[in-house]
């Protein structure tokens, strides 16, 4: 028989505060401090510096993000579970503690210790495991912090830029400082574990920023009797036809990213001949992301989140699909690049806002509010992409032949350019295709769902 969903205390109407959304995106940008680090510099650093072949690296983050794919709806439903009746909120006291585990891993990720080959690789599969498990102790609470915040569609999409701002100031902060602090240092050796040890303490205390500064304002009443967990937690989600598209759009748009973030550095340093393009294309994608802070509420209030996220998935496709035709330059990398990725992180912005909305629309449909249990699954859908594009950037540079510290062959370095543009344009075309006929929640229907839901309070 359906658990019925318990009623929820009247919403106060208050439309966030500047210092809330701040908040709130920087603990995305604590996320990302430790996240972006591992995505941007792990697989550079377990060939070059760890001395772990490309084939072993594919292997090790296809099986280790899997298992962190499997492990985030465990964590959705336990927070669903015992998280309602806490009095500090379901999902704010994570922001306190959680992040503890998590920066001293992935300070651990980066130590390299004195051990035979396969000494290194059980070293690797252990440390980045637990550094995955680390990470969905805060990252799912975090995440579905937002849908309990606020249920304003304005609010929402301008909360949502607020995160998108503070992800990529942590994912660009981290591109554009950390290739030339490891180098003050005498060796790769020393420098990645101490980089990653001040960025995690700035980590911890961005997440107690976003802890202290944020309200949850959509409570259900405390219950006695909390849903057990049970398959039906999991099953009733995959009934939501908008949440499922909204999950494979951004399984391909992740997957868009994070190849052409693994190889970023590789392209740079070996195709363009100067790595510290990197940091300069990181530095004009986070001005980027500022103005898209900006206009993405003002444009999603005129034109809707769905047209907007088209929008940019047509220009990431455009942009990375004529720069892999053109003659590569420095100055026609960057643009088009920079381009590309400025219609990329539009979606990838948004999707914060869709989340919440289909949150929403499942509490519509089936009675049943589960916010942990849904950002869980969706987060499934994220990591498992994490985990294909780990694999693909590891086992793409086998397959073309890469070997690390000299000059590459031709066709080495036309496969990197793959991995840099077609591949983000093509992911970018099959978002837009899914994205288009599959997500059927427009504003005016979640106006309709919001009205309602706000009705039986």
């Amino acid at each position: 028989m359906e658990n019925k969903i318990v009623e929820e205390e009247p919403v106060v109407k208050e439309h966030l505060g500047f210092k809330e959304k701040l908040s709130y995106g920087l603990g995305d940008t604590a996320n990302n401090l430790t996240f972006s680090m591992i995505t941007t510099y792990l697989l550079v650093f377990y060939t070059d510096v760890f001395g772990i072949s490309a084939a072993a690296v594919a292997t090790l983050f296809l099986v280790a993000r899997i298992w962190d794919a499997i492990n985030d709806p465990i964590m959705g439903s336990i927070v669903d579970r015992f998280g309602k009746n806490n009095k500090h909120g379901q999902f704010r006291p994570y922001m306190k503690w959680a992040g503890v585990p998590v920066v001293i891993m992935a300070v651990l990720v980066f130590i390299t210790p004195d051990l035979s080959e396969s000494g290194k690789l059980i070293y690797a599969y252990v440390t980045y495991i637990l550094f995955g498990m680390a990470y969905t102790l805060i990252n799912i609470p975090y995440g579905s912090l937002a849908s309990v915040m606020t249920r304003d569609p304005v609010d929402r999409s301008s909360l949502a830029s607020f995160r998108g701002l503070g992800s990529q100031i942590g994912v660009f902060s981290i591109g554009i400082l950390v290739v030339p602090m490891v180098a003050l240092f005498p060796s790769d050796q020393i420098g990645y574990p101490a980089v990653v040890g001040m960025f995690g303490v700035i980590a911890l205390i961005l997440y107690f920023l976003a802890y202290k500064n944020t309200k949850e304002r959509i409570k259900p009443v405390k219950s006695a009797n909390p849903e057990k967990m049970n398959l039906k937690m999991f099953t009733r989600i995959l009934t939501n036809g908008p949440f499922l598209a909204l999950s494979f759009m951004s399984f391909f748009i992740l997957l868009a990213m994070l190849v052409n973030q693994s190889v970023g550095l590789y392209f740079f340093t070996y195709n363009l001949g100067n790595e510290f393009l990197f940091s300069v294309y990181n530095m004009l994608n986070i001005g980027s992301v500022v103005l898209l802070v900006i206009f993405i509420p003002k444009l999603t209030a005129k034109y809707g989140k769905k047209a907007i996220t088209l929008a940019g998935l047509l220009i990431g496709a455009v942009a990375m699909g004529v720069l892999f035709i053109l003659p590569t330059t420095p100055i026609t990398a960057l643009l088009f690049l920079w381009v590309g990725m400025l219609g990329i992180s539009i979606p990838n912005m948004l999707v914060w806002a869709f989340i919440s909305d289909v949150i929403d629309y499942g509490e519509w449909k089936t009675g049943v509010r589960q916010e942990g249990t849904t950002y869980s699954m969706y987060s499934f859908m994220r990591k498992l992409s994490q985990a294909i594009a780990g694999f693909a950037g590891a086992t793409g540079l086998a397959i073309i032949g890469y070997v690390p510290n000299v000059v590459q062959t031709a066709e080495t370095l036309i496969g990197i350019e793959v991995m840099m543009m077609l591949i983000p344009a093509i992911a970018c075309i099959i978002c837009f295709a899914i994205f288009k006929w599959g997500y059927k929640l427009n504003d005016k229907m979640f106006a309709q769902i919001s009205a309602d839901l706000e009705a039986k309070q």
